[in-house]
């Protein structure tokens, strides 16, 4: 995507990122080579599943993913501060964001790789992380699967086509 069609905060989010990946965060370099830039939205009114607790980011975008048509993404979320979190969440076919541990409170810009929730099942099977489950980015996780995806990034059967290309 042109850098001018970027706003100020995908520009914000992809610079701590890229930031994060200099400094070594095999996560943060999954993220720049594999990442979609979503849009933030507030929480719908009616119609959305129960949203999550606070500190349970994973396992919520998760459940709302099985539960609805869509991602389970998984990348960095751009708070008001400026920083860039490490985060999950869910993504509807345009892109839009459904973040069911921050609905009063989205963050201003994600940046993420969109993933089938089957394949982050599987990956929760291999891993033996269904009860604890940190995401498929954690390096305890990948510790546990011989580092595939810190390696090779997610299998492109694992990936959905969702959001905008942020390319760095």
């Amino acid at each position: 995507m042109p850098a001018d069609l970027l706003s100020r905060h995908d520009r914000a989010l992809l610079d701590a990122v890229a930031a994060l990946a200099a400094a070594g965060s095999p996560a943060a370099r999954v993220v720049l080579a594999q990442g979609r830039l979503l849009t933030p939205a507030p929480w719908p009114r009616s119609g959305a599943p129960r949203r999550g607790a606070a500190g349970g980011c994973h396992g919520n975008a998760l459940r709302v993913a099985r539960l609805l048509p869509g991602a389970y993404a998984e990348g960095y979320a751009l708070a008001a501060d400026g920083t860039a979190l490490a985060h999950a969440w869910c993504a509807a076919a345009d892109g839009t964001v459904l973040d069911p541990t921050r609905p009063e409170d989205p963050a201003l810009a994600y940046l993420g790789v969109p993933m089938d929730p089957d394949f982050i099942l599987a990956v929760q099977r291999r891993t033996l992380t269904k009860t604890r489950f940190r995401g498929v980015l954690d390096v305890g996780v990948q510790a546990r699967d011989a580092g595939r995806i810190f390696q090779a990034g997610v299998p492109l059967h694992g990936m959905l086509d969702v959001g905008r290309t942020g390319a760095y």
